[in-house]
């Protein structure tokens, strides 16, 4: 997936300095944790409200026939 859009956020020192803390303890990088929980939240709020989650692509559940 291709990241090339920012979002800035206003947030006080200690939610910052929590945050940062929070994805340290995860093993992964601020923004790599941001994303992670923006995206968990965003589902769960479109999926309550019945709508259509752009981020997501649909699976199929048919297996592949590999033609080789």
């Amino acid at each position: 997936m291709k990241k090339d859009t920012q979002v800035l956020i206003k947030l006080s020192e200690d939610e910052k300095s929590s945050f940062k803390r929070a994805a340290e303890l995860s093993g992964i990088g601020f923004s790599a944790w941001a994303r992670e929980r923006l995206r968990s939240a965003a589902i769960k709020e479109l999926q309550d409200a019945g709508e259509k989650i752009l981020f997501l692509k649909p699976v199929s559940l048919k297996p592949e026939i590999d033609a080789r």
